[in-house]
């Protein structure tokens, strides 16, 4: 619209002098008049310059929004790591206590008296106990016994007895011993077997 404005401001001036010069009949020639329509014109672009420069000056400048960077936030997350467990095999090895064969719990002894520990137990699993497995000490009084390994395999839905040579100790009252079947690498499985003897007679007589 400044553009045009421009124009019809330059074309109106320049007919206002072409009458002024017809009017007065004055020695102005064609010739005369062309610098001056040329500096009309000058004046006219210079106007038309200017008025750039002021749509320039007055357009606002957009200045980019600098961008939200994510702050990274640490989430803790509550991690409860359960205990070890006693038995990390793999859960196809079972055992299950069938029953006591011989000196059922709370058998009295005297100090020193020797015996034979049987246990009758069911592989219960889904796998074969194989060669190399042990009936091994658990806990207690070892009571001098010493772990037992198998020498043949036992499959699934079977039972067998396991048997271990004890000593009892010296001392009084209720002594237990803990025994448990374990796999080639030592880690155990399957039900925990004892035996819970009473000592409350004297040593024994050489």
């Amino acid at each position: 619209m400044k553009t045009k404005s421009v124009i019809i401001i330059a074309i109106l001036t320049t007919l206002v002098l072409i009458m002024a010069i017809g009017l007065r009949g004055s020695t102005l020639t064609f010739q005369n008049l062309i610098p001056n329509f040329n500096g009309i014109q000058t004046a006219a672009v210079s106007t038309f310059a200017w008025s750039l420069t002021q749509t320039e000056a007055v357009r606002p400048t957009f200045t980019s929004t600098p961008s939200l960077t994510p702050t990274a936030t640490a989430t803790y997350l509550n991690i409860h790591l359960a205990e070890a467990s006693e038995t990390p095999t793999s859960s196809c090895y079972r055992s299950r206590f069938v029953e006591d064969v011989t000196i059922p719990d709370f058998t009295v002894m005297k100090p020193g008296e020797t015996f034979t520990k049987t246990w009758r137990v069911l592989n219960n699993g889904a796998c074969t106990w194989l060669t190399g497995f042990r009936f091994a000490y658990y806990g207690g009084d070892p009571m001098g016994g010493s772990n037992y390994t198998l020498t043949q395999p036992l499959t699934p839905g079977k039972q067998m007895d396991l048997s271990i040579p004890m000593t009892a100790p010296s001392g009084t009252g209720i002594v237990i011993s803990t025994w448990r079947m374990s796999d080639a690498t030592g880690w155990f499985f399957g039900d925990a077997l004892t035996v819970k003897i009473d000592l409350g007679g004297e040593s024994p007589t050489p």
